[in-house]
């Protein structure tokens, strides 16, 4: 039996989004990653910040990368920060993505979890969010803009390919 290509892709999302481990909110590795988005935000220098918070050979840094303010149309402003954020889990590494939203105080308002770092947008510019490279398999991903001048959206919808793409709901801080 032939699956359709959208159910697939679904079966997929679903798989690879449920196979990442939680994070312990009070790890010392989490309340590390919080202070570094704290800098990165204090700093308000469009960069990334590299960082090795498991010590460990065989893992992936942590990157957090500032793409500065987005001004609303309603008057309000967001620091948008994006997030690889590599944790130790017992004898293994585990890595989070996530679209993190602050406003003008650097107080956290929510994020997108976005499962892979892949996934990230590249930059922001005049209140959208670009994504500029083609991740292998996702040829529709190259120039998607999300558009941040009405506010932020309750879910986000990233074109992969022919077959479909992601969408990823907003988690607010509350």
């Amino acid at each position: 039996m032939k699956m359709p290509r959208d159910i697939l892709t679904l079966i997929i999302y679903l798989l690879v989004t449920s196979s990442f481990t939680s994070i312990d909110k009070g790890s010392s590795e989490y309340i590390r990653l919080q202070q570094l988005e704290q800098r990165a935000l204090q700093k308000a220098i469009v960069k990334t910040y590299v960082y090795d918070l498991t010590s460990r050979k065989d893992c992936n840094k942590t990157k957090i990368k500032y793409l500065g303010i987005v001004h609303t149309k309603q008057g309000k402003g967001f620091k948008i920060l994006t997030v690889f954020f590599v944790f130790s889990a017992s004898a293994t590494c585990h890595g989070t993505s996530s679209i993190k939203i602050f406003d003008l105080n650097n107080k956290y308002v929510g994020e997108y979890y976005v499962g892979m770092p892949d996934a990230l947008p590249d930059m922001l510019l005049k209140n959208k969010l670009l994504y500029l490279d083609i991740p292998e398999g996702c040829n529709l991903r190259k120039g998607v803009q999300i558009n941040l001048e009405y506010g932020l959206p309750k879910t986000l919808f990233i074109p992969c390919s022919k077959a479909g793409g992601y969408l990823y709901n907003f988690n607010s801080g509350s």
